[in-house]
């Protein structure tokens, strides 16, 4: 198996892991920024798997990127909206969404 997915499915092991500890201590909000990092995970590794599918091994890392930097686009436009009206739990959803996101390409430029 790619070493990145393996990250990935260690990431979202890991997580699982932590949201249900946090569901066991009633600590229902906090699981779901936990459950957010675990949806940026699923999404980034299907859009590895679809990218691999449709591309050779040659393009696979600068077909990947172009696609994971595209990803946030819509993410940063909804926190700077967010921002303006003082959502302060859309900031921080937002702001989860980009962190892990940014962690998952700083470990795929690394493995990759």
């Amino acid at each position: 198996m790619n070493q990145f997915i393996h990250y990935i499915n260690d990431t979202i092991e890991q997580l699982q892991k932590e949201e249900q500890e946090l569901i066991q201590s009633d600590r229902k909000d906090e699981a779901n920024f936990v459950r957010i990092k675990m949806n940026i995970c699923d999404i980034c590794k299907t859009i590895y798997n679809v990218t691999e599918k449709r591309t050779t091994p040659n393009n696979l890392r600068e077909e990947y990127l172009k696609q994971l930097t595209r990803l946030p686009e819509n993410w940063k436009i909804s926190l700077e909206k967010a921002r303006e009206h003082g959502k302060v739990e859309k900031i921080v959803v937002e702001e989860t969404k980009l962190e892990m996101l940014n962690q998952i390409l700083d470990v795929f430029e690394k493995i990759m």
